[in-house]
């Protein structure tokens, strides 16, 4: 039986509740990404993105970048493939291999926070802890409406970047591998999160 939109994007989130965020975008909001950089250039036909977070409570560098439960995080992303696909969608996993998409931009699109000045997303409750991971598919969804206002602009992200002292500038990411900022970001204590 066919779901409708809601109810897809209810199920969705609901096969996703491992996670500490879920957030959805629709292709509508990547209209001015370049065309190399576009989710679309892996699905023609994406409707919708679905990208989903967990937050870090230790200082442990080594873990960044990585769910703690691998098993259950493939296990949850398998289980929404399959359901976009008995309700005769296709869908694709995005995660930090695919160099050529951001995950900090598809999260800002669909709703999970906003940009830091170390360019890395900031997540209320999170702060920049967050590991990221995304679904495209073309199944339309429900987005979750962006917000702004997450990052309180103290750059103490900054202060300790090794590769930019000026917010948001480019530098040289083969030589950010320090995790400094990541527990500097005092927006992960702001907030109630599961961590």
């Amino acid at each position: 039986m066919k779901m409708s939109v809601t109810e897809l994007t209810d199920n969705i989130k609901i096969q996703l509740s491992i996670f500490d965020r879920v957030g959805i975008g629709t292709a509508d909001r990547f209209a001015d990404l370049e065309s190399e950089n576009h989710p679309d250039k892996y699905m023609p036909d994406l409707k919708s993105v679905i990208v989903f977070a967990e937050g870090k409570s230790n200082t442990n560098v080594e873990s960044l970048g990585s769910f703690k439960n691998y098993i259950a995080t493939i296990s949850a992303q398998a289980n929404v493939i399959t359901l976009l696909k008995t309700q005769g969608y296709d869908s694709m996993v995005i995660d930090n291999k695919h160099h050529d998409i951001s995950l900090v931009r598809i999260g800002i699109e669909a709703g999970l926070g906003e940009i830091s000045p170390v360019d890395s997303l900031v997540i209320k409750g999170l702060g920049l802890t967050a590991t990221l991971g995304a679904i495209i598919t073309n199944a339309p969804l429900t987005a979750d409406k962006k917000v702004n206002e997450v990052c309180i602009n103290c750059n103490k992200c900054l202060r300790v970047c090794p590769i930019r002292e000026i917010a948001n500038a480019k530098g040289d990411l083969n030589k950010c591998a320090c995790g400094a900022c990541v527990y500097q970001c005092p927006v992960k204590d702001e907030s109630e999160t599961k961590l």
